[in-house]
């Protein structure tokens, strides 16, 4: 049997396996923020000694089922060991480079998941079930990463917020979380409302992100699927 048969047989399967993988990877999301998260919160600052090892490592997972290549699995090694090391050194001794490294480790996790992802999701092929499933995947993703980073706004300025969120407050990462969700749905309650410029240009780019996002993958489906015919 020619190797070269026997890789280009193995190519459909990993796609497949890369399109499945965004079904669970859904599943899982959905649970961990609208069950998991009101019911225990979600710890911005710190994770507990067994979370934080447990968080990366299933970002590792992720990125090996999913990527395409190995820059981004090692640069989530890299930011999974920088995360893990700050956390521990955030219980040990508390301090604010502790906290932004470890703020800063969570972020390009999230970025380079969210890359990984969209590759999958915007590359070429036939639009399927799971990468459309793959897509809402990005839209949480939007809500977590701005989620961490108004947590660094608030950390560096706690008065971004008012006196409606205080970084010391151990609920603050779900309502930061709630806040999110809100400004990239643009619903805008009301009760949480940022008061530092800062936090006010990220919402805005959030909100903004969250318009422009369906229209870009509407288009993008059409054409996947327009060149799927054509083929």
């Amino acid at each position: 049997m020619d190797p070269q048969d026997s890789l280009e047989g193995l190519t459909p399967r990993r796609e497949r396996v890369r399109e499945r993988a965004l079904t669970v990877l859904l599943v899982t999301e959905v649970l961990a923020i609208f069950a998991l998260v009101p019911a225990t919160g979600i710890p911005v600052y710190v994770l507990r000694t067994f979370e934080a090892p447990l968080a990366f490592l299933l970002a590792l997972a992720i990125v090996a089922a999913i990527a395409r290549g190995r820059i981004a699995l090692m640069s989530t090694f890299v930011a999974a060991v920088a995360g893990m090391a700050a956390d521990f050194f955030r219980y040990e001794s508390p301090s604010a480079l502790s906290t932004s490294t470890f703020l800063f480790a969570v972020l390009a996790c999230l970025f380079i998941l969210s890359g990984v992802i969209a590759n999958v999701v915007f590359g070429g092929g036939l639009v399927t079930a799971h990468r459309i499933r793959g897509a809402v995947v990005l839209y949480l993703h939007f809500a977590l990463i701005f989620t961490f980073l108004q947590a660094l706004v608030l950390f560096f300025l706690p008065g971004a917020f008012g006196e409606t969120l205080v970084a010391t407050d151990p609920t603050v990462g779900g309502k930061l979380l709630y806040f999110s969700f809100t400004t990239l749905t643009t619903v805008g309650y009301g009760d949480i409302v940022p008061v530092h410029p800062y936090a006010r240009s990220i919402a805005n780019l959030e909100a903004i992100c969250g318009q422009l996002y369906p229209a870009t993958l509407l288009a993008r489906v059409v054409t996947l699927s327009i060149a799927s015919r054509q083929g």
